[in-house]
């Protein structure tokens, strides 16, 4: 069947983050202390960080077991109440986590072939959609907007406002209805093989994997791509051998 859709993933698939995770982990938290301290809130750094991590890994921990989304705001809010500070308001709390993010906003850059792919493939009138596992929609929009990715994608869809994670399968089906396609006309791009290619899969669509940096494929459970690509430009070849029937 002619491919004549493809669902992008966002975070290490149009855009990249350069490698420096600890020295970003503790400017997040920093940010995330000021944001606290601004509001005459005393948190200790350590009881911050152990409970903000503890809450991370008791519910993002989940989402293979059930495909929710968990916003951070709340992850930050329960974090926060275990400190002793339960009368928070949620605006309070969003900014906390609007600081938390703003190093890592910073650093997000697109990968060099970003742009060239996009616009070929609407010359080439694919039909692009963007869906992407968030636990802060407002920290996706602001990427997406700060990189002037709104224009090539329709439509949009964030975790963090369905409350559903990839793999889950109606998102992309949901996708495939708004656009009035069968799956098999769909093509899923993303860099997570337990979420991209296997939520491709379990909608009946195609995956290539967006492999740039990744580590080898090692384990026999991963779902296994129909592709693989180490830019972003290489889905044109791609997507041409398999119109002509390669």
């Amino acid at each position: 069947m002619k491919i004549q859709g493809l669902i992008f993933d966002l975070g290490h698939t149009l855009i990249e983050l350069p490698e420096e995770p600890e020295a970003l982990r503790q400017e997040m938290f920093a940010a995330a202390l000021k944001a606290l301290r601004s509001h005459g809130i005393p948190v200790e750094e350590a009881a911050l960080v152990a409970a903000v991590e503890h809450w991370m890994s008791l519910r993002y921990g989940r989402w293979k077991e059930d495909w929710r989304e968990y916003p951070l705001v709340e992850t930050f809010a329960l974090a926060l109440g275990e400190l002793g500070y339960k009368e928070l308001s949620r605006e309070v709390v969003r900014e906390v986590v609007r600081a938390f993010l703003t190093p890592q906003e910073a650093r997000w850059r697109p990968f060099p072939d970003t742009f060239t792919t996009l616009e070929e493939l609407h010359r080439r009138n694919y039909r692009l959609a963007l869906l992407t596992n968030s636990g802060d929609a407002d920290h996706s929009w602001r990427l997406i907007d700060r990189f002037g990715l709104r224009r090539y994608f329709d439509p949009i869809v964030i975790s963090a406002v369905v409350g559903w994670r990839k793999p889950h399968p109606a998102l992309f089906l949901g996708i495939a209805e708004a656009w009035r396609l069968p799956p098999q006309a769909i093509v899923v791009v993303g860099d997570l093989l337990e979420a991209d290619i296997q939520g491709a899969h379990l909608a009946g669509m195609r995956g290539i994997w967006a492999a740039m940096g990744a580590e080898p494929m090692s384990s026999p459970n991963h779902a296994r791509p129909d592709a693989v690509i180490h830019s972003l430009g290489e889905i044109l070849a791609v997507l041409s051998q398999w119109e002509n029937g390669g």
